[in-house]
């Protein structure tokens, strides 16, 4: 997808033109309101769907496997100055929704930034942390240097894209920046993507602080050429005020942005965004999740070996599928809802070698459902596995 073409007007709608704003939000996560820094660990979210109540574990949110989401429903939320905001990354590296009953005030900090690249013997050995609904960046180990990892991730020494690879203007689904390439010539491995998260209220989102989805850097390193790219901030509010930040970029680069889409029907023009956009009206009941016929595409087996439906790559100690082959194997995909004219592909990148995009071959099924094959041959060790449908 191209990157959104925008302007520095932004724009007010006219009194008495807005419409109530429905958030589906039914509170029983409580108020957050943190005194002092704060790491909210997602792995304590309920596994649900995201509209159960969640008052048997209030303030861990629910981590909901079809949306690929962990989902809090606030009554409000007010982060003070010189407070930071982060989180500890659910297993499945799921992005971050906020469903708020009241306002959101944000005059700290609230951090979804990918990890910075490192040159510690050991922490190269581990692809680098992404913030939530991230993409890890680029490690080292004895077999050489990895490529970034999610749609967008690079190639050694070379940073990750977003906005103009994949995702839409919309953020539905919710997803997060791709990570750099490892630079051994600095023997930096690559940063991680930024973050994405979803705030939603029918009140007002106050922002005099500052909501960070930057990809990580490479602090020891002029050129920071292995940035994980810019992350995704997605606000929907009646208002959106402050003087405060929203950022979702590359560090100290003039590309990998990543996606801001703000649906209010008023946006100051204090606020500083990163990369640039404007203010879309609300819907009175705002679209959260993509439709239920929205086109899928599944990765089901991979050497015969079942696909688990929502796998958490952890490529270190185990597995979500273990092979022993040598030679080529089947990856069998299923596509849900999309044409069997359009492109399948497989994108495999070894934890320390290389990434390459593999097409699947058309197989059998129709419009409603259709089996996909990509043969591929896996090096040695640790793979992820990522499949992308797109139409010409």
């Amino acid at each position: 997808m191209k990157a959104t073409l925008s302007t520095a007007l932004l724009f007010t709608c006219l009194a008495g033109s807005a419409q109530a704003i429905t958030v589906p939000s039914d509170g029983t996560d409580g108020a957050l309101t943190p005194t002092s820094d704060i790491v909210i660990d997602l792995s304590l979210a309920t596994n649900a769907t995201w509209d159960t109540p969640n008052s048997g574990n209030a303030g861990n949110g629910v981590y909901d496997s079809e949306q690929w989401a962990v989902v809090f429903k606030y009554t409000s939320v007010d982060i003070p100055e010189d407070v930071t905001v982060s989180f500890a990354n659910h297993p499945t590296k799921a992005p971050v929704v906020w469903l708020v009953e009241g306002d959101v005030t944000i005059s700290g900090t609230l951090d979804l930034t990918g990890d910075d690249g490192t040159t510690d013997s050991i922490g190269r050995l581990t692809p680098t942390k992404a913030g939530p609904g991230g993409f890890r960046g680029g490690a080292f180990g004895p077999e050489g240097n990895g490529f970034g990892y999610g749609p967008g991730g690079a190639g050694t020494a070379s940073k990750g894209t977003y906005g103009q690879t994949y995702g839409n203007p919309q953020i539905i689904p919710l997803i997060g920046g791709s990570g750099g390439g490892m630079d051994g010539f600095y023997n930096l491995t690559g940063g991680g993507g930024g973050g994405a998260i979803l705030i939603a209220t029918p009140g007002t989102i106050t922002i005099d602080g500052l909501i960070n989805a930057d990809g990580g850097g490479s602090p020891s390193d002029g050129s920071r050429r292995n940035n994980g790219s810019g992350g995704a901030i997605r606000l929907i509010a009646d208002e959106v005020a402050g003087i405060g930040s929203l950022s979702a970029v590359s560090p100290g680069n003039s590309d990998g942005y990543g996606r801001l889409r703000i649906e209010a029907n008023t946006l100051d023009t204090g606020i500083q965004l990163a990369p640039d956009t404007v203010a879309i009206a609300p819907l009175e009941f705002p679209i959260i999740w993509p439709a239920s016929d929205a086109p899928k595409v599944i990765v089901t087996s991979i050497d015969g070996a079942a696909a688990p439906s929502d796998p958490e790559s952890p490529l270190q100690a185990s597995a979500d599928v273990s092979i022993e082959n040598n030679g080529p194997v089947q990856v069998a995909l299923q596509t849900v809802d999309f044409p069997i004219s359009g492109v399948v592909q497989v994108r495999v990148v070894h934890k320390y070698g290389a990434a390459s995009w593999v097409d699947a071959t058309y197989v059998s099924g129709d419009f409603s459902s259709a089996v996909w094959v990509a043969n591929i041959t896996f090096s040695p060790g640790f793979s992820a596995v990522q499949a992308r449908a797109t139409v010409p």
